[in-house]
């Protein structure tokens, strides 16, 4: 899933997709989400508090999965000149994004077992895209604003009450 090669603990911006178990839909509806849901939203909100280079720029939780768009190390893109600035002064390393993300995953499910115990919640793994200019950040937030949206329409008024 990782893009071969590329060191994921330089300073940069990250689109990252995380699916439930097999799809299932364990996060409440688009409108509105559960106990479950709920967890995920303070568990996304906690990250930046336990990692101090890291900061949440847009998520959304969805019945099924999740889409943060994240930075490490930066509050500008990574091709900006400031952050080719700072990596080469300080060759700092960050936090790595599978390290994030798994411990994301085993906090929000370490919460979800006190009541819900035999549940399976993730899928193995997470989707990446690393982003690389405005427009593809732009497209990104975008994306992630209609995603109820797109959700509607691909299943329907009914699946909105889940």
């Amino acid at each position: 899933m990782r893009l071969k090669g590329y060191d994921y603990s330089n300073a940069g911006c990250y689109f990252v997709t995380i699916c439930t178990h097999n799809r299932k839909k364990l996060f409440g509806d688009v409108e509105r989400l559960n106990s479950i849901g709920a967890i995920i939203d303070e568990e996304i909100n906690n990250i930046p508090t336990y990692y101090d280079d890291v900061k949440i720029d847009k998520y959304i939780i969805m019945p099924d999965h999740v889409h943060i768009l994240l930075k490490i190390g930066c509050d500008a893109l990574p091709n900006d000149d400031d952050v080719i600035i700072n990596e080469v002064l300080n060759k700092t390393e960050h936090h790595k994004l599978d390290r994030i993300v798994g411990l994301f995953k085993a906090g929000a499910t370490r919460r979800i077992h006190q009541f819900e115990p035999d549940i399976v919640v993730w899928q193995r793994s997470f989707y990446d895209h690393i982003v690389t200019n405005k427009n593809e950040y732009n497209e990104i937030w975008n994306y992630i604003d209609t995603n109820p949206i797109r959700w509607e329409i691909k299943h329907g008024i009914d699946s909105m009450n889940i």
